[in-house]
């Protein structure tokens, strides 16, 4: 009987990315399905706990976790969180693992872990003291304020004013969000997404930003270029990086600052058509065959 494998995320929809897991999983002869998370239940009984969809038993062999929410507030996001925790202590092979994608969720944890296994990234502030924000903002002179939690550029403002920055920053605190500030890093109009896969770079591309503009992610116009004779050293940042959260994959942004190479984003989830389309490979395929390995061990 083939091992069966489930495709979490947040959307009722799958995603590309999703979509691709699904199909090349039962090219693989995997019994693979999407799910969205939210259909999935946790029961607690006299039996103990476990996850249930309408009080049917749910458990799988293997699943990859593309999402646990983004615009969800703390309830939902710990209601979702115990529920993938309960999967992987009851045997499931989690890909990418809840605790690495939890750290990738929160652009300050990390930085703060890839700081401290000695990888370069921006100077950076998380608080909710706005005096002291104010205060750096200035030092810092031209500044990024970020939501904690976000992905493909969304929210993410470029401010060189530290009196707009305190407007920004109140506004954030007056809706009980903390601020997340950076160090603008001065680069090229481009950065480098790699990709890694179990330890090993899978694939890599140069995101051109729009004219103009300072923001490379792709959801907000840039193109993906080959990479043509990138560093060594990007390669091993990127490895080390995804290794330091805990992630089976990853995709790893890095600029070209003018001190050297700096680290701006880790996503435990990123998408990958443009990549794909850039590499001529798809990243599904590799991620099923990691699922197959770690389900056969």
């Amino acid at each position: 009987m083939p091992n069966s494998v489930v495709v979490i995320g947040d959307s009722p929809i799958p995603d590309r990315p999703s979509r691709d897991l699904v199909i090349y999983s039962r090219n693989s002869g995997l019994n693979a399905m999407y799910m969205p998370i939210s259909r999935i239940s946790v029961k607690v009984d006299k039996d103990g706990p476990l996850t249930v969809i309408r009080d049917r038993p749910f458990k799988v062999d293997g699943i990859f976790l593309r999402s646990l929410g983004v615009l969800i507030d703390v309830e939902t996001f710990f209601r979702r969180a115990i529920t993938i925790k309960l999967l992987e202590e009851g045997g499931s092979v989690v890909i990418n693992p809840l605790d690495g994608l939890l750290k990738t969720r929160n652009k300050l944890e990390t930085t703060v872990i890839l700081k401290s296994k000695g990888l370069p990234v921006p100077d950076t502030i998380g608080t909710e003291d706005i005096i002291y924000a104010y205060d750096m903002a200035k030092s810092m002179k031209d500044i990024v304020i970020k939501p904690l939690q976000g992905s493909r550029g969304y929210g993410a403002v470029k401010v060189s004013d530290a009196d707009i920055a305190f407007q920004i920053m109140r506004t954030l605190l007056t809706f009980k969000k903390p601020i997340y500030l950076q160090k603008y890093i001065e680069k090229p109009n481009r950065d480098i997404r790699v990709m890694v896969i179990d330890g090993d770079v899978f694939g890599c591309m140069i995101r051109v930003a729009p004219n103009g503009q300072w923001k490379t992610n792709v959801a907000q116009g840039a193109v993906g270029k080959p990479c043509v004779n990138i560093d060594k050293t990007v390669m091993e940042i990127a490895i080390k990086s995804v290794e330091s959260l805990g992630l089976v994959y990853g995709g790893v942004d890095i600029g070209e600052g003018k001190d050297g190479y700096v680290i701006f984003e880790v996503n435990g989830s990123p998408d990958w058509a443009e990549l794909t389309a850039v590499t001529g490979k798809n990243p599904a395929k590799a991620l099923v065959d990691s699922m197959i390995k770690r389900l056969k061990a």
